[in-house]
């Protein structure tokens, strides 16, 4: 609890199982946030991200980055990270779904 707190992360305990302790505050000066508006796409959405900060836990960031949100089936959702500036090798397998939209899936995107 004093290491995730002294790294400025909310601590709280919880009885649900997997769940985590440990995580950053919604105004973390970690991470990403949203630039501009979700864009809708003919599958889903598209979002670009923004570092927030100079700050890295991890090191190597790249900013902007780009978020594709593809609702495939009403129980499948597929979820895209890329860099808009690079190309990089993507393992070459094409997962076709029929293609719903979010009124006809099981679960709900929220931005």
């Amino acid at each position: 609890q004093e290491a995730c707190e002294a790294r400025g992360c909310t601590w709280c305990s919880s009885d649900v199982p997997n769940a985590p302790w440990c995580f950053f505050p919604e105004n973390s000066p970690y991470g990403y946030a949203r630039s501009g508006n979700a864009e809708q796409t003919n599958k889903g959405w598209r979002v670009t991200l923004n570092k927030r900060q100079a700050l890295s836990l991890f090191g190597s960031d790249i900013s902007p980055i780009v978020l594709e949100v593809e609702f495939q089936t009403k129980d499948r959702l597929r979820f895209r990270l890329y860099d808009p500036n690079a190309q990089r090798f993507e393992v070459p397998l094409k997962i076709d779904g029929p293609g719903v939209t979010a009124e006809e899936a099981n679960y709900e995107v929220e931005f």
